[in-house]
């Protein structure tokens, strides 16, 4: 699997007109798309197969491009740029992170600029998908990149599983460092009295990814299934394999709590979204394929044993064993660092040598939660699960008011993961891996378009346009820059404008 120098100056040169598309391009929802698939297919396998972290910045870099050239194009416009809904929260999150980065606690500023990053790379997708995703072809389109790109994990997932230890160590570097442990990484090996099996990362870049991959697209591929026609719709079937696929061979209790969350979110509001009967079909189908996935692979895999202990007669006393501890000591991180230990302290911005007068390894990030204590404070925490609450409540309350059927089924998609990522915040830093920190950030920006700007108070009723954008009933309508751009780019390019439904 070795790359020479020319395959290496090619891909450079790729990379290099790709970020120059991203900012050049008026099209934003098109460059937000390909960001998604370099995310979902290339971001982690990247990352191990170099066996460098420092890969990633390349994600850093499309999403600065298109935020800059997004921006630049707004400021063209002479318009004053509006904070979104929800975008104060967002704001104060990311003023608390900049404070934590001069916490006394903390430890020398490299450290707590790369911190910094950790919590910030993604919120830009914030403000980008509230101000470009506002076409139901657009949530369409998402859905899809979701699927596609946790089918094709899941594929891979499931070559994983099938290769010994030194052959999934082949790779890469960074494979290797993972799957027999480097000192300061835990082998990623199944064992059951003796060593059984690898423990898959599809194309993410650590155990589980492919699962929480294939929990963000669950609920996309059943709702495909519902509200597609034709070709779109038998696109699905050979997806679904993947997806099935991926979940059965993930190897990890989380991924499939997780994936279970999303599914049952996804039926909840959907249900009360006035299809009911449809649901039902589309979870009995998701039910089954999973299930049938199980069945094929056996029930000796290392994911069929690990699902055995989360059974609901056992789950209980699971989680107690296993995250029961971490979740206690959130008190006590709580009580002792109110205000954190500083940005850069734990999580994949720290490094193993003393920082400060404390050392990182010493503290237990096994939980969102214990991670975002040390880091931004016990402020911090309250203001992110604010977002997190009011996205959820939102998304059970306002998505039933869309007159479509399928923009209703498209939104109870993307909203319905956030309650499985809610769940896998008690089994790790999600605000600091990928997929589910820049699908958060984004999708938060996406609801707060469609719930609230585009659906703003209760007294709507359908009679009025669907498109109607009204941020406070009393005052006159107005447009922002970034909204009056991304109106002028659709129509330059024979699409209705943004607020048509």
């Amino acid at each position: 699997m070795s790359i020479d120098g020319g395959g290496v100056a090619l891909a450079v040169l790729a990379f290099v007109a790709l970020t120059v598309w991203c900012f050049s391009h008026r099209r934003v929802d098109r460059t937000l798309a390909a960001l998604g698939l370099y995310l979902g297919l290339f971001d982690g396998y990247l990352k191990l197969r170099s066996g460098s972290p420092t890969i990633t910045l390349a994600r850093d870099v499309l999403v600065a491009a298109i935020a800059a050239g997004a921006l630049l194009r707004a400021l063209s416009a002479n318009k004053p740029l509006r904070i979104p809904p929800l975008g104060g929260f967002v704001l104060t999150f990311g003023a608390l992170v900049v404070i934590g980065l001069f916490n006394p606690e903390g430890g020398p500023l490299s450290s707590g600029l790369a911190g910094l990053r950790q919590h910030l790379e993604f919120v830009p997708l914030f403000f980008l998908g509230y101000a470009f995703i506002r076409e139901e072809s657009q949530l369409k389109g998402l859905l899809f990149i979701l699927v596609f790109c946790a089918a094709a994990g899941g594929v891979v997932s499931y070559v994983q599983s099938t290769l010994t230890p030194e052959q999934f160590a082949n790779w890469g570097p960074g494979y290797r460092d993972r799957i027999f442990g480097n000192g300061l990484i835990a082998p990623r090996l199944a064992y059951d009295g003796r060593l059984t099996s690898v423990r898959p990362f599809g194309l993410g870049s650590d155990i589980g990814a492919g699962a929480v991959a294939a929990a963000l697209a669950l609920p996309a591929l059943l709702a495909l299934l519902i509200a597609a026609r034709g070709a779109a719709r038998l696109m699905m079937v050979p997806l679904s394999i993947g997806i099935a696929l991926a979940i059965a061979t993930s190897g990890t209790r989380a991924g499939l709590i997780t994936v279970v969350v999303s599914l049952a979110a996804f039926g909840l509001i959907a249900a009360t979204s006035r299809t009911g009967s449809r649901v039902i079909v589309a979870l009995i189908v998701g039910t089954a394929l999973v299930y049938g996935a199980f069945s094929y692979l056996g029930s000796d895999t290392s994911t069929a044993r690990r699902a055995q202990t989360i059974t609901p007669d056992k789950a209980l006393s699971t989680f107690s064993r296993e995250r029961g501890a971490s979740v206690t000591t959130f008190g006590e991180y709580a009580s002792s660092y109110p205000l954190g230990i500083g940005v850069g302290s734990v999580g994949p911005a720290a490094s193993a040598v003393q920082r400060g007068t404390l050392a990182p390894q010493s503290f237990n990030t096994e939980t969102q939660w214990n991670y975002l204590v040390l880091e931004v404070g016990l402020l911090g925490v309250g203001v992110f699960l604010l977002i997190n609450f009011r996205l959820m409540l939102l998304s059970l309350t306002r998505i039933r008011r869309m007159d479509v059927t399928s923009t209703r089924l498209y939104l109870a998609a993307i909203s319905a993961p956030l309650f499985g990522l809610l769940a896998a915040g008690f089994a790790g830093p999600t605000t600091a891996s990928v997929p589910p920190a820049p699908y958060f950030w984004f999708v938060a920006g996406v609801l707060s378009y469609w719930l609230v700007t585009r659906v703003p108070a209760d007294r709507v009723t359908p009679a009025e346009a669907p498109g109607a954008e009204a941020e406070a009933p009393a005052r006159p309508q107005s447009r922002d820059a970034v909204t009056a751009m991304a109106a002028r780019s659709t129509e330059e390019h024979g699409g209705a404008t943004p607020h048509r439904a």
